[in-house]
């Protein structure tokens, strides 16, 4: 059986990008890269020969917008993966993502995990989703509230996705502003601000991250 599709309007909005309208009225946008068997230069020559915009009247098929079922699929997985990438865009305007907690996002809305690593794939190739800059943003920020040792940072980095190597070449730059010594310290004094026991204070400074030289520096 073979699905025909009959675009009734098509028009290039961004490089690469098109906004696609059915016969039925209905629009939708799709990215070429994210198609395998349709290829641009088909959209490329229906804008050439119908200065932007298509239209069909009195019901009437022209042969060059009709798409075989294979194709259509193709076009819808690409629109798919088109509105994975918008619905990933709309956090990362919002602030820095981990690729790991991003897909877990998009996943819980729904969107189909092929789709989104697509989408996810393209926006690392731009740079706009950045494992290695999200884990020194987030280390900036983590360090406001919170002082901690490279074990703890480690961890924390790690159940967020982040690559090792990612992970160690963001703490070592880390560290070169925030000395690890010092941050044991400012833990330190915070718990014996908050009259933490003594005998607590070594096993909290542990579970913060730092390691029994630091610890033992600071305490003794």
């Amino acid at each position: 059986m073979i699905l025909q599709m009959t675009i009734c309007g098509i028009k290039q909005t961004l490089p690469g990008v098109y906004q696609i309208t059915s016969e039925s009225g209905s629009a939708f946008f799709l990215r070429t890269r994210y198609l395998k068997l349709v290829k641009e230069n088909r959209f490329d020559s229906i804008l050439k020969n119908s200065n932007s915009f298509l239209e069909c009247e009195d019901g009437n098929v022209l042969n060059q917008n009709e798409f075989s079922e294979e194709e259509y699929a193709d076009i819808l997985s690409a629109a798919l993966t088109f509105s994975a990438e918008a619905a990933a865009m709309t956090y990362l305007a919002r602030a820095e993502q981990c690729r790991f907690l991003l897909t877990q996002k998009l996943v819980h809305k729904g969107i189909d995990k092929s789709n989104i690593k697509e989408a996810l794939d393209y926006l690392e190739e731009v740079h706009y989703l950045d494992d290695s800059r999200f884990a020194e943003v987030w280390l900036r920020s983590r360090a406001i509230d919170h002082a901690e040792g490279r074990i703890k940072l480690t961890s924390e980095l790690s159940s967020r996705g982040i690559d090792r190597s990612i992970s160690k070449a963001a703490l070592d730059d880390f560290f070169t502003s925030h000395h690890e010594i010092d941050l044991c310290k400012e833990a330190y004094e915070k718990l014996v601000r908050q009259k933490v026991k003594p005998e607590k204070i070594e096993q909290s400074l542990r579970n913060k991250g730092f390691t029994m030289n630091e610890i033992k520096t600071i305490v003794n």
